[in-house]
């Protein structure tokens, strides 16, 4: 009955359901709540509340087992959400590791898959292997599709890269998903399903405009103000990548000059490590591979675990670069909290590089307050946010 409930948050738009899902919201974000602190954010009057509560309960959304603190008086009951009742499926698509997680509806994990990509092929073979190792998921940690309240996949390298000459579309896939494993399908951007879950899980409770942005493939970004995830709409979450740093830069694949693409994000790392390969650069790399062409992310990566000097130094100068720009974002939208995420965040002194060059840029500015954090999931981020996407899905529409 409780996933029928949830079912009926997506579908059914009545005054009841309407304020079921408010206090559902609440409950959620506060992690725990007292009936007093809903009838305070909500104005509801207390037999409504109380009733509703009681569907609520009985529906097993919610528990009421705890009581909080007193303040003279009875301990009032606190509410909880059950995050065992349904369970969220989300799935990262790259072209170099993919991951799929399994979670709760607090989006704590409960078990992930990681995968190694190999070489290109279609989308719908693709999906077919997301589908073989979901349902190995599931079956690991002995749930049933019926359990599961959604499936989002996060398909910006998907569509970059494998689907540049197709006609297949994002309601392709989902359908194409449906059909396989029946339960709701959403397809999406994986940075904004990144930034969602860096948010729901760390600072939904402290930042009022959250800013996130990604070091991959693609340079992207997402901005979440006031609980809602402003970007993407027009499926430009890459926009950031091509803010122009140097008018006089190299060429950028988008036509203009000295974007960021150009400067920091993987591609143009790698093609400047080959660069100086070939001019005779010393680097362990040379001991790795035989030919600088036949470098691909995971050399790259390996020889900075290394302290490739020659690594590092190139990997230093994309962090100041990407700071530049991201201080000249910061400057234009003014977040109270941004979070650097992606594959490079990690990776030897990048992050450090990078906010310390925010940091120096914004001195002139200390009435920006902005904080700014390394993602604190790296690798399972964006698959569990893309999980987290559907919940919001059937919450808030």
């Amino acid at each position: 009955m409780g996933s029928n409930m949830l079912g009926a948050f997506r579908t059914t738009q009545n005054s009841k359901i309407k304020k079921l899902k408010i206090l559902y919201n609440l409950i959620r974000k506060h992690t725990s709540i007292t009936v007093e602190e809903l009838l305070t954010e909500t104005g509801m009057k207390p037999a409504t509340c109380a009733r509703l509560l009681d569907e609520l309960s009985k529906n097993d959304l919610i528990n009421s087992g705890e009581l909080g603190a007193s303040t003279g008086g009875r301990k009032p009951v606190l509410y909880r959400i059950n995050p065992g009742k349904s369970y969220l499926i989300g799935i990262e698509v790259t072209n170099i590791y993919s991951t799929i997680v399994l979670s709760d509806l607090n989006l704590k994990e409960i078990g992930h898959k990681k995968i190694k990509m190999g070489a290109k092929t279609s989308i719908y073979r693709t999906l077919d292997m997301f589908v073989e190792q979901l349902l190995d998921l599931l079956s690991e940690h002995e749930k049933q599709i019926a359990e599961i309240l959604g499936i989002g996949i996060s398909i910006d390298d998907l569509f970059d890269q494998v689907n540049q000459n197709t006609d297949v579309t994002p309601s392709d896939i989902e359908h194409y998903l449906a059909a396989k494993i029946p339960t709701y399908i959403m397809v999406g951007s994986g940075v904004n399903f990144a930034a969602l879950a860096e948010y729901r899980v760390h600072y939904w409770q402290t930042s009022e405009r959250f800013l996130l942005t990604t070091c991959d493939i693609e340079i992207r970004s997402a901005e979440i103000v006031a609980g809602v995830v402003t970007s993407g709409s027009n499926g430009m979450t890459n926009a950031f990548g091509h803010t122009i740093i140097d008018t006089n830069g190299s060429r950028c694949y988008c036509g203009s000059y000295g974007c960021l693409h150009t400067y920091s994000s993987l591609p143009a790392i790698k093609a400047k490590i080959q660069h100086d390969l070939k001019q005779g650069k010393e680097s362990m790399l040379a001991n790795l591979v035989g030919n600088p062409d036949e470098i691909d992310y995971f050399t790259i990566f390996q020889a900075l675990e290394q302290n490739d000097p020659m690594c590092q130094e190139i990997l230093k100068n994309a962090a100041y670069y990407y700071g530049i720009a991201l201080s000249n974002l910061i400057l234009t939208t003014q977040p109270d909290t941004v979070v650097c995420g992606g594959t490079l965040v990690p990776k030897a002194t990048f992050f450090e590089d990078v906010k310390s060059t925010v940091e120096e840029r914004l001195k002139a500015f200390p009435k920006i307050k902005t904080t700014i954090h390394p993602a604190k999931e790296s690798y399972e981020i964006v698959a569990q946010g893309a999980g987290g996407m559907v919940l919001e899905k059937f919450l808030n529409e």
